[in-house]
C-alpha cells in the first residue's frame, strides 16, 4: 500500500518496475503485478469486528473497548460505498464469557451489515467476577479471528480477508498464542486494521502478556490502526478502503515452501524514489510461503 504524504492519497500509477522485493533481505524477481485502480487485485471481505458490550473488572468502562461505538455505527454507513460491487461484509464479534459469533455471513448488501452491527453491540447484562475469566475473552478473540480466515479459505474464488476491529484495544494475550495467530493471519495474506475512539486513552504496557494486541495485529500484516471521533468515523474506514482499493499485489516465487516467517522487504527502486519523494510504501514485514 502507498501514501502520498503530501495530498494524503495512494498512488495510483505505480508500475512493476517501479518496485524490488527481498525475501530474507534477498532479491527476488516479481513474476507478477497486478493494481487495485485496474481492478486486477482479489476482492474485498471487509469484517467489521467488535467485543460485546459488557462490563469487566478488567475493563469496568465498556467504553475503552468497543462500547463507544454504540449509537455510531451509522456514522460507518457513507465509507461503505466506496467498496467495489464485487467486494462484501461481514460482522463478527467474541465476548469475555467465551462466545465468538460470525453474526452476518458475508454480504453485498450495504445497510444489513450496519443494522446488524447496531445489535451486536446492544449492552449484554454479563458481568466478570474475576480475572481468571479474562482467558475466556482472549482463546474467544483468538476463535473468531480463525473463523474469519475459514470463511476466506472456504470461498471460491478466496477474497481477501480485511478485519476492522472497532476496539480501543485495551487488550493483552501471551506472545506465543498472538505469534501463532499472526502465523494463521499471514498465512491467508490477510490483513488487519483497527479504528479506535480518539477519546480513549492509549494502553500502558503490561507486565506479562503483549498489550494493544491488535496494534500489533495490524502492524505485522501490513494494515493500520487509526483514531478517531464519532464525527470522523467514517472518514477513518475511508482512509482503509481507499488504501485496499489502491493496493498493488506483488508476485515471486519464494525460494522454499518451508512454512516459516520469512521477512520480506517491499522498496521502491532508486528511480522511482527520486520521482514519488513524498510516498511512503507500507507492506508486511514478514510472510509464511506455504504449499
Amino acid at each position: 500500500m502507498s501514501l502520498d504524504t503530501k495530498t494524503g492519497l495512494p498512488v495510483k500509477d505505480f508500475k512493476r518496475g517501479d518496485f524490488e522485493l527481498l525475501d530474507n533481505n534477498r532479491p527476488v524477481a516479481i513474476e507478477t503485478f497486478d493494481s487495485g485502480a485496474q481492478f486486477d487485485t482479489r476482492p474485498v471481505v471487509l469484517w467489521m469486528v467488535v467485543i460485546c458490550n459488557e462490563r469487566s473488572i478488567l475493563a469496568p468502562n465498556p467504553a475503552i473497548r468497543s462500547a463507544s461505538f454504540m449509537g455510531h455505527e451509522y456514522a460507518f454507513r457513507p465509507a461503505l460505498d466506496l467498496l467495489d460491487k464485487n467486494d462484501h461484509i461481514g460482522i463478527a464479534h467474541w465476548c469475555d464469557n467465551g462466545e465468538a459469533q460470525i453474526d452476518l455471513i458475508p454480504t453485498s448488501n450495504r445497510d444489513e451489515p450496519i443494522s446488524t452491527l447496531a445489535r451486536t453491540l446492544l449492552p449484554m447484562s454479563f458481568n466478570e467476577t474475576s480475572l481468571t475469566q479474562a482467558r475466556h475473552g482472549e482463546l474467544a478473540c483468538q476463535r473468531m479471528i480463525r473463523m474469519i480466515l475459514q470463511n476466506a479459505d472456504d470461498s471460491n474464488p478466496q477474497p481477501l480477508p480485511v478485519i476492522v476491529f472497532l476496539h480501543s484495544d485495551w487488550t493483552g494475550m501471551p506472545k506465543d498464542e498472538l505469534n501463532n495467530l499472526v502465523n494463521d493471519v499471514l498465512e491467508t495474506s490477510g490483513v488487519v486494521f483497527g479504528i479506535k475512539d480518539q477519546r480513549v486513552p492509549d494502553m500502558g504496557p503490561l507486565q506479562v502478556e503483549q498489550g494493544e494486541v491488535f496494534h500489533y495485529l495490524a502492524s505485522e500484516t501490513g494494515g493500520q490502526y487509526l483514531a478517531a471521533t464519532p464525527k470522523r468515523y467514517s472518514a477513518a474506514l475511508e482512509e482503509i478502503l481507499l488504501q485496499l482499493h489502491f493496493r498493488y499485489q506483488l508476485g515471486f516465487q519464494p525460494p522454499a515452501l518451508d512454512r516459516t516467517r520469512h521477512t520480506l522487504t517491499v522498496r521502491l527502486t532508486k528511480q522511482a524514489r527520486q520521482r514519488y519523494q513524498s510516498v511512503r510504501v507500507r507492506s508486511r514485514p514478514e510472510y509464511i510461503p506455504s504449499p
